[in-house]
Parts: C-alpha cells; sequence; structure tokens
C-alpha cells in the first residue's frame, strides 16, 4: 500500500481514538461525577453543536484563505485540548457549561478540516478514502473497549485521556501534506455559493434530519444501557466495539458503492438502517438487545458521514472545499444535534430516556418518507 495511506491513516487513527473517549463516556462523567441532572446535561450537551454552528464557518474561512490548513488544524487541537483540560477545575454547571462551549470552538472543526486536508490530498492520485476511514473506525473500535475497562470507577480520567490523546492529533497533523487553501493571495468566493447547489441542499436536509436522531444517541444512549439490568461501563465498551466493527462492509466498499448507485440513495439505505435501530433501542427490555442493535450503526451514521464528505469534495468548487466541509458539519452536527438533544431531552426528562428513542424513530421515518420516493426514482447518475 501506498505509504501516504498511512500518514493518513494515522491522522485518522488519532483523532477516533479521541473520539472513542470523548463520545462514549464523558456524559457519564457529567452524570455520576459532576452530579448533573438529566436536564442540566441536556443543556451542556447541546452547547456543543450549537456552539459550532457559528464557529465553524469561521474556521472554514480560515482554512480556505490561509497559506497552510495544516495550521489552522494544529490550532484547534491545542485550543480543544486546553478547554478540555479546565474541565477538572470545577464541578459548577455553569463551568462545565462554558468549558464546553469553548471547547466545542475547537473541537467541532477537527474533523472536517481534517478530511479537507485527506480528501483532497487522495483525490489527487486517485486514492480511496475507505480504507483510510477504516483505520479510524477499528481504532475507535478497540480503544471503546479498551475504555470502558479502564474507566469503570475513574471517569475523571476521560477528561484526561481526551486532552493526551489531543496531543497525539496534534502530532500526526505533522504527517500529513501540507494542504494550502485555495483562496489563499486569490479573489475571494462567497460561501453563498454553495447554497446555489441545489441537489447539495436537498442531501443536506435529507441528512440533518437522519442526524438530529444521532445527537440524542449520542447524549443518552450510554446512560440508558448502563441503567439497564446487566449494563455496565465494560459492557458499554463493548458495544462500542461492535458499532465501531460494523462499519468495516461499507468502509471496504464505500468507494465502489457511491460510484454505482449514488449518495441519494445511500443515504436512504441510512435512514432504513437508523429506523430500524431506534425502534430495536426502543423497546428493549433487555441489555443485549440494546447491544446488538449497535451492528445497525455500520449502514447509518458511516453511510451518511462519508456519503456526504465525498459528495462535496468531488462536487464543490476547490476554493471553498474547507468551507463545504464546515457546511456538512453545521448542518449535520450543529442544527440537527441541537434539535436531537434539546428535544430529546425534555422528552426523556418527562417520561425517560428510553422513550426519546420512540421520538428519534419517528423523525428518522419521516424523513425517509418526505426524500427516499425521490432518490428512488432518480437514475443512477443524477443520485450521485
Amino acid at each position: 500500500m501506498d505509504k501516504r495511506y498511512f500518514r493518513y491513516a494515522s491522522f485518522m487513527i488519532a483523532y477516533y481514538v479521541t473520539n472513542a473517549v470523548y463520545q462514549g463516556f464523558l456524559s457519564l462523567y457529567f452524570r455520576d461525577v459532576a452530579g448533573l441532572s438529566t436536564q442540566r446535561l441536556s443543556v451542556v450537551m447541546a452547547a456543543v453543536p450549537l456552539v459550532s454552528m457559528f464557529t465553524q464557518p469561521m474556521w472554514g474561512a480560515a482554512g480556505d484563505g490561509m497559506k497552510s490548513r495544516n495550521q489552522v488544524l494544529r490550532i484547534l487541537t491545542v485550543g480543544a485540548a486546553a478547554c478540555m483540560l479546565l474541565l477538572r477545575a470545577n464541578n459548577s454547571p455553569w463551568w462545565i457549561l462554558a468549558c464546553m462551549a469553548c471547547f466545542s470552538c475547537f473541537y467541532t472543526s477537527i474533523q472536517p478540516m481534517g478530511d479537507s486536508i485527506v480528501l483532497e490530498n487522495l483525490q489527487k492520485h486517485d486514492g480511496r478514502f475507505g480504507p483510510v476511514r477504516l483505520a479510524g473506525c477499528w481504532s475507535f473500535a478497540v480503544v471503546s473497549l479498551l475504555a470502558g475497562h479502564a474507566l469503570t470507577g475513574r471517569l475523571a480520567w476521560s477528561i484526561y485521556g481526551t486532552c493526551m490523546l489531543l496531543a497525539c492529533v496534534f502530532g500526526t497533523t505533522f504527517l500529513l501534506p501540507e494542504t494550502p487553501g485555495h483562496q489563499h493571495g486569490r479573489d475571494k468566493v462567497p460561501m453563498r455559493e454553495l447554497l446555489r447547489e441545489k441537489k447539495l441542499v436537498r442531501l443536506m436536509l435529507f441528512m440533518t434530519m437522519l442526524q438530529m436522531t444521532m445527537g440524542y444517541f449520542y447524549t443518552y444512549f450510554s446512560i440508558f444501557f448502563t441503567s439497564l439490568e446487566g449494563g455496565s461501563t465494560a459492557l458499554l465498551g463493548w458495544a462500542y466495539l461492535l458499532s465501531s466493527l460494523s462499519e468495516t462492509p461499507f468502509l471496504l466498499l464505500s468507494d465502489k458503492l457511491i460510484r454505482k448507485i449514488g449518495v441519494g440513495k445511500l443515504l436512504v439505505i441510512a435512514g432504513c438502517a437508523m429506523t430500524a435501530r431506534w425502534a430495536l433501542l426502543a423497546t428493549a427490555g433487555s441489555v443485549w438487545v440494546a447491544f446488538f442493535a449497535q451492528i445497525l450503526h455500520g449502514w447509518g451514521f458511516i453511510v451518511m458521514t462519508v456519503s456526504m464528505s465525498k459528495y462535496i469534495n468531488q462536487h464543490v468548487p476547490d476554493e471553498l472545499k474547507a468551507r463545504g466541509q464546515m457546511m456538512l458539519n453545521v448542518a449535520g452536527f450543529g442544527v440537527a444535534r441541537v434539535a436531537g438533544i434539546v428535544l430529546g431531552g425534555l422528552i426523556a426528562g418527562r417520561v425517560g430516556v428510553q422513550s426519546g428513542f420512540w421520538a428519534s424513530f419517528a423523525v428518522s421515518a419521516l424523513a425517509l418518507a418526505i426524500f427516499a420516493p425521490g432518490y428512488l426514482r432518480e437514475k443512477e447518475a443524477e443520485a450521485a
């Protein structure tokens, strides 16, 4: 395999092992160590995507306009680590909220900025993104399992672990090819040009509805899972391992599937998998039903994110590539996640966490009803 793949994969590994600790266990830290209630937890977790809606366009503009996108990526990792470490200074809900808002300013832009660098350089030599992203998938799986055991009774280490792993992300940015912003030294191309791409906007709307349900899942699944009889932090790590490994088939076939059936139809497949998953979690009376429902992750979330990232890299003008990836994150991680976390938190607070999965089921089923008929009727070339 071309040595360039190992450079790209190193960054993916570092980022996704960081995400395994932050995304999988921080909500447990807030509940069990900081003592946040369900309502306060929803406010804190909603602050991350809410703030990102305003900061990601700024970082996208910086990436497109600066001489080196890699330099922007380094600033993001250092800023995120500093904000995360500040969480240990105080367990006050207001302090936690302020720290997480600052953390979001930096952390949520790391992945789209990194993707814009990796995808652009892969495209130069007709490289495949699937195997590179697969390295992140497997590393997420392994670290989720290890963290589930290591953090049992030591949830405060989720903070320190995230900071140390962000230092690794910083180091891997030096392995990536130095990639300039395409607007550096040129006339500026306004971001509104992206909104004139009608096919892109339609795909974004579909994805945003589906991502609303993921906002609820990532905030409350760990709490729901560990509340079931037999559920534990260690078993939660195994559940995240299963969900990560389930991504393998799609990632191995992703480039071929995107060319063959198109992004629109792939989002329909993702919507079907997610609707089935939420139905299983909404009715789960056993920890093992919730555990094995994780298999459906491999044809839901990963299908959306990889397909849309590839679509933007292929169809958005060079001058807007960084901002295109940021817009994807604003829609999918910002707007959608805020709605999912806040509305889901209201439901969880009133009628219980498990009932929120019924709401997720309803939203994903509605998204399919609105968008699936159109994409299923389209010709292959039109959906791609």
